[in-house]
């Protein structure tokens, strides 16, 4: 009765997110603060290589990624107080007095180990037996200095040595400054030094000017209405150079972002577009031909220092796979041991080789890890990924290139 009578409070409706409030999620595959460690020992792989950069095993991205998360999760080590070696005597004997070296030195002269002729030779013998493991308080230190004539005191020490008569004598005053030549200051040319090498990385976001739910939060999601121009702004000031668009002109309607408004935003902001349809919860059509969509957007952007930008719907499923592919393809995941020889595709009991699977097990994780949990979300777009590494492992180069020909 008392929860009755209090008066209905009601709660204001959410407000909806868009481009100012809440600016576009953008995830990063590559850490900010690992692209440039990983480019400085990135080489070009060997031609037909299945990945197009040689990384070091100890800067995958996958390895660094681990460290690189285990440093921020851990708490900082207590400081510990500095330890100082601990000095212990040694027995008297092995001390030589100058007695004793005196004596040795008289010993090795009189033996001949020494030769008196002046050539400077070391004595081994008595080095090994007298001087082992002794070091001596004091040491001795050359240095040489030139010196050059001060112009000042050139000039008077040619006055003084001028030939004088006795009936007249050259005061100092009456002689004319000799001339003394003052050297230049070098031209210093600056040493021209290429550029550094620079991974261009690769960024997944959400469709840009996505507009969902805008009557009211679902499944307690509130609503989005976001601006296609203000996002596209905020993609270019990060350097995107490339947008890869895996959405229909169907679904790009339905978000709220038609094709034609969204090709005019990108050509007026000045943003390459790579469309890709892909449907929802599917992956694209074959590993030939995303593979050299691939190898094109490496050769023009990645391998310049400039970044890419993949979307979906959400930027999770299709544009998780496309993520995979590219750091497969880069080489930032490694690749096979080359020593052991390629398993097939199937194993006796037509189950995959377990070596891929782990592979693709690692790259998944990876891409998890930099955008959401949910990231790759279907079997089919898993067995997608597995079909791919077997389609570089196995897959014939000259074929490969083949394929890429006929697609420019």
């Amino acid at each position: 009765m008392a929860a009755i009578a209090e008066p209905l409070i009601l709660t204001p409706k959410p407000s909806l997110k868009n481009s100012i409030s809440h600016p576009i999620n953008i995830s990063f595959m590559i850490p900010p603060d690992l692209v440039a460690l990983i480019s400085s020992h990135a080489l070009l792989s060997k031609p037909f290589s299945p990945t197009l950069l040689e990384i070091p095993s100890s800067f995958n991205l996958h390895r660094l990624s681990n460290l690189r998360d285990a440093r921020q999760i851990l708490p900082p080590k207590p400081a510990t107080p500095p330890t100082f070696p601990t000095l212990t005597m040694q027995p008297s004997d092995h001390f030589p007095t100058r007695s004793t070296i005196t004596d040795a030195l008289h010993a090795a002269i009189n033996s001949g180990s020494i030769n008196t002729s002046g050539e400077n030779k070391v004595v081994d013998q008595v080095r090994n037996s007298f001087l082992t493991g002794f070091t001596p308080d004091t040491s001795v230190s050359l240095s040489l200095s030139l010196k050059g004539p001060n112009p000042f005191t050139f000039q008077s020490a040619m006055v003084s040595h001028l030939p004088q008569r006795p009936e007249h004598t050259i005061e100092p005053a009456q002689l004319s400054p000799l001339p003394f030549w003052t050297p230049e200051p070098p031209t210093i040319i600056p040493f021209y030094s290429p550029p550094p090498f620079t991974i261009g990385n690769l960024f997944l976001s959400s469709c840009p000017g996505k507009k969902v739910r805008l009557n009211g939060p679902v499944k307690g999601r509130s609503g989005v209405c976001r601006d296609l121009e203000t996002d596209m702004k905020r993609m270019k000031q990060m350097g995107v150079g490339c947008i890869v668009c895996c959405l229909d002109d169907v679904e790009l309607e339905f978000l709220g972002a038609p094709w034609p408004e969204y090709e005019q935003s990108a050509k007026k902001i000045g943003i390459d577009i790579l469309r890709l349809p892909i449907p929802e919860g599917l992956p694209p059509i074959s590993a030939a031909c995303l593979d050299a969509h691939l190898l094109d957007l490496i050769n023009r952007y990645s391998l310049r220092g400039i970044p890419i930008l993949v979307h979906c719907r959400g930027g999770v499923g299709r544009a998780g796979v496309i993520a995979c592919c590219w750091m497969i393809r880069l080489g930032l995941c490694g690749w096979f041991d080359q020593k052991t020889p390629a398993s097939s595709n199937f194993t006796a009991d037509g189950a995959r080789s377990q070596d891929t699977i782990a592979f693709v097990e690692k790259v998944i994780a990876l891409v998890r890890r930099r955008r959401s949990m949910k990231a790759i979300e279907t079997y089919e777009q898993v067995e997608f990924l597995v079909d791919y590494v077997d389609h570089l492992r196995h897959g014939s180069p000259q074929t490969l290139l083949g394929e890429f020909a006929c697609l420019l």
